[in-house]
């Protein structure tokens, strides 16, 4: 497992690359298996980076229904029961762009979703900094084009002990082994360039079209 670069606290940092939805579905995809019950996660970016876009996709992966998932803009806090590691979890997604006072916070149950276990997504972070914890993982999206994101995921360093964390690794971008074309990394057929390609490949294992040279070791099975 290897991260591209450490922050200038040390923070093992991330980085990855959408130019579509589907691309950033992927990337969520990866980051929700990392996620943990009582986890904290900043999400920063300017406006219209995709901040609740990626919320959503997160939440999705973990088995929200997408069509619950919304802004809270107004409301600043929405709830959503979800799966975490196979055991029953919550999310809360704060917005804190209107946030008034301290009060405000708490008046939402801040203290409870801070005790009971909450996966906590915040948008617009550095206007509560105060309250956050200092253990903290900080996604940000940057806005390259219309339609190319750029995601940067900064994260303690204990979270390294994760299983899972490898999943925030890039990967890179290869050629199709069935068709020779060229696969993005974040595609979600990867390393191949599209279903029909992976099941064509699978079909000539099954059929035993194709088969391995030399017996399987257990060195070929500890490699990433």
């Amino acid at each position: 497992m290897r991260w591209e670069h450490a922050n200038n606290q040390g923070m093992p940092t991330f980085v990855r690359s959408s130019e579509s939805l589907e691309h950033t579905g992927v990337i969520a995809r990866d980051f929700a298996s990392v996620l943990r019950a009582g986890d904290l996660v900043r999400l920063v970016g300017e406006m219209g980076a995709g901040k609740t876009t990626f919320v959503r996709l997160v939440a999705e992966a973990m088995g929200v229904d997408v069509s619950l998932v919304s802004s809270p803009t107004f409301v600043l806090m929405n709830n959503y029961p979800c799966t975490i590691m196979g055991e029953a979890g919550s999310i809360a997604h704060l917005d804190c762009y209107r946030f008034g006072d301290e009060d405000e916070l708490d008046a939402l149950g801040w203290d409870r979703v801070c005790s009971d276990g909450s996966i906590r997504l915040v948008e617009w972070p550095e206007r509560i900094d105060g309250l956050l914890d200092e253990d903290s993982c900080t996604v940000t999206i940057s806005h390259v084009d219309e339609s190319e994101r750029g995601f940067v995921f900064e994260v303690p360093e204990s979270w390294l002990g994760r299983a899972s964390i490898g999943a925030l690794t890039a990967r890179d971008r290869v050629k199709c082994p069935t068709t020779g074309e060229v696969v993005h990394p974040e595609s979600a057929s990867w390393p191949f360039i599209d279903e029909r390609a992976r099941m064509s490949d699978l079909h000539g294992w099954m059929s035993g079209k194709f088969a391995i040279t030399r017996p399987i070791d257990q060195a070929d099975l500890e490699q990433e």
